[in-house]
């Protein structure tokens, strides 16, 4: 199989090389300043519309970039997740109940101010025996009273003290708090007979206001609250790796690309460099030499390093154990069938844990198009992607091999918090499928910017590209998840989440290919 074969478009676009290179390295200067400067992770990303004239790369065995960073000048993510600031939604809503508890206990005093104006006892005697008397619902109000106060403590103490990021805090109170409320309207009715000391139009405009509120403060959290703190976390993430990854170009240490300047290029920062060079006698080194030379570039062969023929045979071993779970079809077990057809499978493997599947059909898409415009574009994916944060590749080893880093969204309202991966991947092609297989690795800890995520781990996870059911414009899509987000989560929400991540992205996906 050779790489070309990755690019028989049927729209016979040729898809330019993206590059990414990152390094994480630290240089500390020897003068005689009092404070040393400190460089951090970064990286530079470009498509050109079509490669530079003039531009002559060395290709070297792997691809390093780095850029000095002053810390003060930088915002550190660190920080940005040590803010225990409460956020605005949140700080409304906790207004919100303060409101709750303030109204509930005005109406209470006005009640038992209307109840003394009409009766021959004081204001003080009647708030007296209300108090005293609140477990009778029909001789006192001080019941709710004493519900708001509950629910008041509750609320702040889950939402403004513990920051609480779910909706079952307020789901709790608002259930418990409607229960006695209809209780205590069967009571007052069902002792009607009886003497009582309230006002029983109050008692009710009481009962229902609070019910009511109890309403708010649930349609307040699942609609306002979490959703916006959501996306202010999603746009934190994305801000920090936006402003980790910029670079300038690198210098020549005989290792690295060295472009040399073109008229023709349109900014300061358009520097466009090659993917690494393919070892001599390579099922790929043909396709590539073909490739650089009907676009001008002059590489100079190299051999691969030993860290590299390590990182491509960890991604081939990931290739060669995702293909032997997609071509076993009898460990599979039926999840969910959704009404557009697309099923998601699973199975429990005794190494990696319960591993997910779903199977689409995408009309109206061949598989090439799918493949080079979605798979082959992971640094996109979080345009239309909610669930992602941020994908960069980190680094290439030939044209089928590279590392990325993937941040994951905040999921399951706040429950599970952003994830980290570092992945080694691997495309292929057999027959007519194309396969994109991944699988963690340690291999570019030097090249992973330092962040407070919890970092998952990767079992043997992909994609498979073929030829659909309804002719050859259609495809049949296939994502194989094997994923261990670590931390101390219940295994029953993540295998939740992770069923919705597929089926949401499956979603988006198609919605993305009507665009393209």
């Amino acid at each position: 199989m050779s790489y070309a074969d990755l690019n028989d478009d049927d729209t016979t676009r040729l898809l330019l090389p993206q590059v990414k290179v990152m390094q994480d390295h630290r240089n500390h200067n020897n003068c005689n300043d009092a404070h040393s400067a400190e460089q951090h992770a970064i990286t530079f990303y470009a498509t050109p519309a079509a490669p530079t004239p003039g531009v002559e790369v060395t290709s070297p065995s792997q691809h390093w970039h780095n850029q000095s960073h002053r810390s003060e000048e930088t915002s550190s993510l660190l920080t940005l997740a040590s803010d225990r600031r409460i956020s605005d939604p949140r700080r409304t809503f906790c207004l919100f109940v303060t409101f709750d508890f303030l109204i509930t206990v005005l109406l209470w005093l006005t009640e038992c101010g209307i109840s003394s104006t009409n009766g021959n006892d004081p204001f003080f005697t009647i708030l007296g025996f209300q108090m005293s008397h609140f477990y009778k619902p029909s001789k006192s109000l001080f019941d709710v009273t004493m519900l708001a106060a509950v629910r008041f403590i509750f609320l702040v103490s889950s939402y403004a003290i513990f920051r609480v990021k779910h909706y079952w805090p307020v789901a709790v109170s608002t259930a418990v708090s409607d229960v006695l409320l209809i209780l205590k309207i069967f009571g007052i009715f069902a002792m009607s007979k009886q003497t009582s000391s309230l006002n029983l139009p109050m008692t009710i405009v009481v009962v229902l206001i609070d019910f009511v509120l109890t309403w708010i403060e649930v349609w307040f959290v699942d609609f306002k609250v979490l959703p916006a703190e959501m996306k202010l976390a999603q746009k934190t993430v994305r801000d920090f790796l936006q402003q980790s990854y910029q670079s300038t170009p690198p210098q020549d240490d005989g290792r690295r690309f060295v472009p040399r300047p073109s008229y023709g290029a349109t900014s300061e920062r358009a520097s466009f460099y090659s993917p690494a060079a393919t070892p001599p006698g390579s099922e790929c080194g043909h396709a590539e030499s073909m490739y650089y030379s009907m676009h001008g570039y002059h590489r100079n062969n190299s051999n691969w390093s030993d860290a590299d023929v390590a990182i491509v045979n960890e991604g081939k071993n990931g290739l060669d154990q995702l293909w032997e779970l997609y071509q076993n079809n009898t460990i599979w077990k039926t999840e969910k069938v959704l009404s557009n057809g697309d099923t998601v499978f699973s199975y429990d493997n005794k190494e990696f844990g319960k591993t997910f599947k779903i199977v689409a059909n995408i009309p109206a898409v061949t598989p090439s198009v799918l493949f080079n415009e979605i798979i082959r574009k992971p640094e996109e994916m979080p345009q239309w992607n909610k669930t992602v944060s941020d994908v960069k590749v980190l680094g290439k080893v030939g044209e089928q091999t590279f590392i990325t880093l993937e941040v994951s969204a905040p999921a399951a309202m706040g429950l599970i918090s952003s994830r980290e991966f570092v992945t080694v991947r691997r495309v292929d092609k057999f027959g007519e499928d194309y396969v994109s297989a991944g699988i963690s690795t340690n291999a570019c800890e030097h090249m992973v910017p330092k962040s407070n995520f919890v970092r998952g781990v990767n079992g043997p996870t992909g994609f498979v590209v073929g030829p659909g059911a309804d002719g050859p414009y259609s495809t049949k899509f296939i994502w194989i998840l094997n994923t261990n987000l670590m931390g101390n989560l219940s295994r029953s929400l993540v295998n939740r989440n992770l069923t919705s991540t597929m089926i949401n992205f499956v979603s988006a996906m198609k919605e993305r290919l009507k665009v393209l």
